[in-house]
């Protein structure tokens, strides 16, 4: 099955939620994104850039990129992205699919040994 970007984006969203509001991280960087995803750059920065857009994370960027995929480090989701990542129809009509958050799965983990 292919993915789409909005797919991809929404499947970034849950991993920034995870770790930035369930285990209490201060950031959540490129390098992470590559490490837990092992998307290409252009996957990445597609979704990561299909996020900023929206106006739902606090991010920065760095010059130069890693592995393709631009420099960034997100400090927090935004309570617009909280918002839709919290009320489950909202999300599926944003990224297109159901997201139960007491079960988070993600699609490359399906992927792994």
């Amino acid at each position: 099955m292919k993915m789409g970007v909005q797919k991809d984006a929404g499947e970034l969203l849950l991993f920034f939620y995870n770790e930035l509001v369930n285990k209490g991280k201060s950031s959540v960087g490129t390098r992470d994104v590559i490490n837990e995803t092992k998307w290409n750059g252009k996957r990445i920065n597609l979704a990561y850039n299909y996020l900023n857009d929206l106006g739902i994370l606090k991010s920065y960027g760095a010059i130069g990129n890693i592995n393709g995929a631009q420099i960034f480090f997100v400090t927090r989701i935004l309570p617009k992205g909280i918002n839709i990542v919290e009320n489950q129809p909202k999300f599926k009509h944003t990224f297109g699919f159901e997201v139960n958050l007491g079960l988070l799965k993600f699609s490359w983990s399906i992927h792994k040994k």
